[in-house]
This record gives structure tokens, C-alpha cells and sequence, in this order.
């Protein structure tokens, strides 16, 4: 299955003008598995999600998330379905999301240059309290992006791909490939956890 694990629409997310209509839409003609909305400090409830399936006739499967920043970084939340609050320790975020059985992933880790000169061992130090990383994301430039590759590829640490998408244009640019069918929000966590994914190019230009 490939799925975008990290759009946000303009419903919840002020700095986004991607219509949710649109934003399904794209991804159906793509022919993605489905899509992970992930607004800022916000996490659709169930009932929106249907509401969204019925006005737009989709089959595509439409997963929750959100993401929040922290002192790391931003942070993408799966499987934890009360929102975060603003100023939140990295410590508080990461007890509250995995005692309730969800994950936590670093976004974009390396956008606008940030630890492209960091040696591995510190970035392993860095990414260590986390789940895993966001290695692929349209907001990081091809640098980065080829970068966070490699640094996945050498810590041997789980690795997703989302487009970041803030407008209808980055929708599917970049995705993550699962290897089992994944349902719900409880499939996706379990993959994840397992590594049982990896990201892929897919909409982008390489």
C-alpha cells in the first residue's frame, strides 16, 4: 500500500490551502492507498473523516494524525487521539503518546539545512528518544532529502515519506510503501513499529 503520511488541509491548519475535497481527489487520481492528515496541534475526529468519504465518494482510506513542535523538532503523532498542546517537553510528549500505545515520528528532520553537518553518532544520539524518521518530505530540498536517505540508510532506523502537503500541487509527492494492508490507525502504528515500510518518490521530480 502507499500512502501519504503527512498532509495538512485548511480546514485545521492556517499555514495549508489544500480544500480536503481537493486533497482526496488528488490523491485518488494519483491512485495512492490513502492519506494521513496530520494538522497542526488538531486531530480530525472519526465523524469528519466519514463526513469526508461521503462527500467525495472515495474509497481512499483517510488516517489521523497530527503534529506538534518540540525542542528536537517537529513531530509527527500517530495513534494518540487527544490533542497536544503547545510547549510541551519532548519527555511529556513522548510519555503521553506512547502510553497510550501511539508512536512518534521526527518530520522532516533536515529541512533548511538543519544537522546536514552533524556526524552519525550524534544524529543517532538525536534521533534515539523517537520511532523513527521522516526521510523524504516536499519541504525539504533534494540535499536534504538525499541526506536523510543516507542517514537512514546507515542507522538503520525506521524511515516514512509524506509530501508535507500545504496545497493541492505536493499532494502524493512524496509517500510511504507498506508492505501488509494497513486499515486503520492500529495497522498503521503496528507497521510502522515493525519497519515494515519504507519511503518512495513518488509524485517528485528526481
Amino acid at each position: 500500500m502507499l500512502i501519504d503520511t503527512h498532509v495538512h488541509t485548511n480546514r485545521y491548519s492556517s499555514c495549508s490551502i489544500l480544500d480536503p475535497i481537493d486533497m482526496v481527489h488528488k490523491a485518488s487520481n494519483l491512485r495512492l492507498s490513502g492519506i494521513v492528515i496530520v494538522e497542526h496541534y488538531h486531530i480530525w475526529s472519526r465523524e469528519e473523516i466519514e463526513e469526508l468519504k461521503r462527500k467525495t465518494n472515495s474509497e481512499l482510506l483517510i488516517l489521523r494524525g497530527q503534529e506538534v513542535a518540540s525542542s528536537i523538532g517537529h513531530l509527527l503523532i500517530y495513534g494518540y487521539y487527544d490533542e497536544l498542546q503547545e510547549n510541551l517537553s519532548v519527555e511529556e510528549i513522548l510519555h503521553r503518546v506512547h502510553n497510550e500505545g501511539g508512536i512518534v515520528l521526527m518530520a522532516h528532520p533536515f529541512r533548511n539545512g538543519n544537522g546536514l553537518d552533524e556526524p552519525l553518532e550524534s544524529l543517532k544520539n538525536r534521533f534515539a528518544s523517537v520511532d523513527g524518521i521522516e526521510v523524504f518530505n516536499a519541504n525539504q530540498n533534494r540535499d536534504e532529502n538525499e541526506y536523510a536517505r543516507k542517514v537512514w540508510e546507515a542507522l538503520g532506523i525506521v524511515g516514512i515519506g509524506g509530501s508535507d502537503a500545504h496545497s493541492v500541487e505536493k499532494v502524493g509527492k512524496y509517500a510511504t510503501i507498506f508492505e501488509n494492508t494497513i486499515k486503520d490507525e492500529s495497522d498503521l502504528v503496528a507497521e510502522i513499529k515493525a519497519g515494515r515500510c519504507k519511503p518512495v518518490k513518488y509524485g517528485a521530480k528526481v
